[in-house]
């Protein structure tokens, strides 16, 4: 198993009523055809976070039934597996998956869910990991944060330095590179007597 695993609640999530908006119907037919309504928003999001947080993802069962597995391999969600059939939404899909009471399978070191139902319908340990995504929106940008919070993971911009030069910086830069064009010798670095020389006088 993964260290990490992302617990998918596909509806809501990966298409919602904005993308439905936008692309002009929701994935509900069954073929294949329905890879075009996904949500390519929050599909980028998710690959994002798997991607950078060395995630699998384990969907939700009550999704699963009746979606043929052409569509899951279009999507490409790095799936590890399916939560169990059982009664009682998410909340209860992610406690058979993870089967606590008999230790069959272990809880990773760090693990999300990403669903649309209530926080309430959720166990109190649940809801420690939970992002509650907005089925109106699907997955967005601050979900994404929050996920890769809860994974441990630092979000990639607070990584790296912001690679964007302001203003200032850019003019001045170019002013050196127009001093540098009309006198060079003032960017060459100086010989050992010439530095000898400046240094006498």
């Amino acid at each position: 198993m993964s260290e990490r695993l992302i617990m998918l609640d596909v509806p809501g999530v990966l298409y919602s009523a904005r993308s439905a908006a936008r692309l002009g119907g929701m994935p509900n037919t069954g073929t294949l055809r329905d890879v075009r309504y996904f949500d390519p928003i929050a599909l980028g999001f998710l690959r994002r976070l798997f991607g950078i947080a060395g995630a699998r993802v384990v969907v939700s069962d009550a999704w699963r039934r009746g979606t043929p597995a052409a569509i899951l391999q279009q999507l490409d969600l790095q799936i590890e597996g399916m939560t169990p059939r059982v009664e009682g939404g998410h909340g209860a899909e992610i406690d058979a998956y993870f089967d606590a009471e008999t230790g069959e399978r272990a809880v990773p070191s760090a693990w999300v869910i990403l669903s649309t139902a209530a926080p309430e319908s959720m166990s109190a340990a649940q809801r420690e990991h939970l992002v509650s995504v907005d089925p109106s929106e699907g997955l967005t940008v601050e979900n994404f944060r929050q996920a890769l919070d809860i994974l441990g993971v630092a979000c990639p911009s607070t990584v790296t330095p912001d690679s964007r030069v302001d203003a200032d910086l850019r003019a001045k830069l170019r002013h050196l590179q127009q001093l540098a064009r009309v006198a060079p010798s003032r960017f060459t670095p100086a010989t050992n007597d010439e530095a000898r020389t400046a240094v006498a006088h």
